[in-house]
């Protein structure tokens, strides 16, 4: 009698461990092929977008063969590697931006960090509503939209606004002082499209093209001049070989790379 209840309750539990392995993996997955195209923000974390955001609606688009997502924050482009498991976790940790400069009022840094938040679950609903949260709480919502239209929040760069004289006031990865012992890197903008100044210690000149507020330098031809350390001019120079994302704020000339600043200049001639 007692073998067959103990049988009995051993069946019960492989019953029971069975049903609990199927609930958990009852999470159906989300069709990813109902993913493409455009996702315009709906609401930011209970808020409506279009209260948020003065200007352009923020926006998402999904590349599964890249594993890439993508869009524009309200005002800054961005993009980043992103997961999305069986279980519909996603996660985008590590999302790079622009850094123009925004007229608008938005909550564009908002949107990127519930964006890049952890332990966010994706889900896509019968009418179409994708929404992203955080445990019982809704963190964004998007619905599904055309292309987007995107008005300029800011005054595309242009070659008149860049014509003159820039100083340099910082440069990624090192301090000024110790970099540049000598001269302070210059850079001279002429309406012709040629570009000069000073790396440090010796004087360079270069051409650039201008396209959506992105300058590709022309390969640069520099002096040869005997220097005591040539590691900030090399820096300098070095970031002037990719193409570098710009934008103007006030009387500041900012260069950024992958959504990092890596020179900012200062207009006016070294003094």
């Amino acid at each position: 009698m007692k073998r067959i209840f103990n049988s009995a309750i051993l069946a019960i539990a492989t019953l029971a461990l069975t049903f609990g392995l199927q609930s958990c993996n009852s999470v159906k997955p989300v069709d990813k092929t109902q993913l493409g195209g455009y996702w315009s923000l709906k609401t930011l974390k209970g808020e409506e977008a279009k209260t948020a955001f003065a200007g352009n609606l923020p926006y998402v688009q999904f590349d599964f063969e890249k594993n890439i997502v993508s869009g524009n924050g309200g005002c800054n482009t961005f993009s980043g590697p992103f997961t999305l498991s069986e279980r519909n976790e996603f996660s985008a940790p590590n999302l790079a931006a622009t850094m123009k400069m925004c007229m608008q009022g938005n909550k564009e840094p908002q949107f990127f960090s519930a964006l890049s938040s952890p332990n966010l679950t994706l889900s896509l609903d019968k009418d179409g509503m994708l929404t992203l949260s955080e445990g019982n709480s809704v963190v964004l919502q998007f619905e599904k939209g055309e292309a987007p239209t995107e008005t300029a929040n800011t005054d595309m760069i242009n070659a008149e606004s860049l014509t003159g004289a820039w100083t340099l006031t910082s440069i990624s990865g090192g301090d000024m002082k110790t970099l540049f012992t000598g001269k302070t890197p210059t850079m001279e903008f002429s309406a012709d499209g040629k570009v000069f100044g000073n790396a440090g210690c010796n004087t360079y000149r270069t051409g650039y093209t201008l396209a959506d507020n992105t300058i590709t330098f022309l390969p640069v031809a520099s002096t040869k001049m005997a220097c005591p350390s040539m590691k900030g001019e090399d820096m300098f120079t070095g970031l002037l070989a990719s193409p570098l994302q710009a934008g103007l704020n006030g009387d500041k000339l900012i260069f950024t790379k992958d959504g990092n600043v890596v020179l900012e200049f200062t207009k006016g001639a070294e003094k």
